[in-house]
């Protein structure tokens, strides 16, 4: 039986996946933290031209999908989550009138079409990353933004608030063992959007700080 759990525990951790707790992720996320993480993605939607190409990376159960597709009319959506049950999920969520604006992807970076998006949006996927994975994924990613294009950005961050700092240290834990993820604290994110020369358009904050929104320009400039 020993055998069993610790090669269970090895496939685990060999493959990050947010399979097993996809079915439950959204009424967790809601008894944590209230509507605070869906508010922080809507946050800055009305920035996405309401016609283009969206590539939404890491979307996980797609909950702002119609609601995006909504009040963007004419907007191609490219939906990419490593998690299949995540897909699967988002797939059954979106209204019938908007399923042939969306594509579902499963997969990563890598398997981004070649494609130049008006925007990107990324909410609570980097924390997932540690600091140089979070670099060369964003960079990656970037690589298919317009010049001049938006990345809207939404996660955790540290606070001076102990019990926040308890709460990230307990999501980690909880996430290494679900879900197999790697990291083990928050990315410094700033560092990775300077490096990525983007330029902050606006920001709001939520929980005192905890979770963050943003929305972002890519800058034309080269050093």
């Amino acid at each position: 039986m020993f055998s069993s759990v610790t090669s269970f525990s090895i496939w685990i951790i060999l493959k990050p996946n947010f399979n097993i707790i996809a079915p439950l992720y959204d009424q967790l996320s809601f008894l944590v933290f209230g509507n605070n993480l869906i508010k922080a993605k809507k946050q800055f939607l009305h920035f996405i031209p309401r016609k283009g190409h969206l590539l939404i990376m890491g979307g996980g159960t797609g909950n702002v999908l119609n609601y995006l597709l909504k009040h963007h009319e004419e907007l191609k959506i490219d939906f990419i989550d490593s998690s299949s049950k995540m897909v699967s999920l988002s797939r059954t969520k979106i209204e019938a009138a908007f399923t042939n604006r969306v594509h579902f992807i499963c997969g990563s970076h890598k398997d981004v079409p070649l494609v130049n998006y008006d925007a990107i949006t990324m909410f609570f996927v980097l924390d997932c990353m540690k600091q140089q994975e979070g670099m060369e994924f964003a960079t990656s990613l970037f690589s298919h933004l317009k010049d001049d294009g938006l990345f809207l950005f939404a996660d955790f961050f540290h606070t001076p608030s102990i019990s926040q700092r308890i709460l990230i240290w307990l999501m980690y834990r909880f996430f290494q063992v679900v879900a197999g993820i790697t990291a083990f604290n928050l990315p410094a994110y700033e560092q990775i959007f300077q490096q990525l020369q983007l330029i902050e358009i606006e920001k709001k904050i939520f929980l005192n700080g905890f979770i963050q929104s943003g929305v972002y320009k890519k800058s034309t400039f080269t050093r």
